[in-house]
């Protein structure tokens, strides 16, 4: 029963790029005494505070991230500049993790930028095994939030360049922001050339 409960665990690890939460494990019927003797014995490897990685699957350059999502619960979603960042469509490395969470969440977790705004189920993908908004919604929201327009227009670009999304994606997501946003975007859009 406990290998079967361990495969299961490594199947949700798997699309998590090979990080689970002690919550996750307990779901399945784990106990914490197990994930704690199977890290002494060296199966899995401790990322922050009831978070782990199975030692077969090499750290993530986004570890930190895969922390903070896990640690904040099953709805957690990366967002705006963090999301740019893992993207990499800007260089700058955000102060803070960004998360968008339900709006009942808890507002107060240390290093954890939290949102609470509501996302479509078009609003997100997985990249990195991580929970993410698309790239479209995630420039628009950076444009919200007032990022430096350059970096906006810079995002634009490149996501367009690279493939990770649509002049219409980017479109229909800015619609419904205010005006400000919506011209940024245009015109940035109007600026590539392919």
């Amino acid at each position: 029963m406990k290998q079967q409960k361990e495969f299961q665990l490594y199947q949700i690890a798997e699309d998590q790029a090979g990080y689970f939460s002690l919550p996750q494990a307990q779901e399945l019927g784990l106990q914490r005494s197990q994930i704690y003797r199977e890290e002494k014995r060296g199966k899995f490897l401790k990322s922050s505070t009831g978070v782990y990685r199975f030692r077969q699957f090499p750290a993530s350059r986004f570890e930190e991230i895969h922390s903070a999502v896990l640690s904040a619960g099953k709805d957690a979603v990366v967002g705006f500049e963090t999301a740019f960042y893992v993207y990499d469509l800007s260089d700058n490395i955000p102060d803070e993790i960004h998360l968008i969470l339900q709006p009942t969440s808890s507002r107060r977790r240390p290093g954890i930028r939290v949102h609470t705004t509501k996302l479509s189920p078009t609003d997100g993908t997985h990249y990195e095994g991580l929970p993410i908004t698309t790239v479209a919604r995630t420039i628009v929201d950076c444009a919200f939030a007032r990022l430096d327009d350059e970096q906006i227009e810079l995002a634009v670009f490149q996501s367009l360049q690279r493939g990770l999304t649509t002049k219409q994606k980017l479109l229909i997501q800015a619609e419904n922001r205010p005006k400000r946003v919506q011209a940024l975007i245009k015109k940035a859009i109007e600026e590539v050339v392919l």
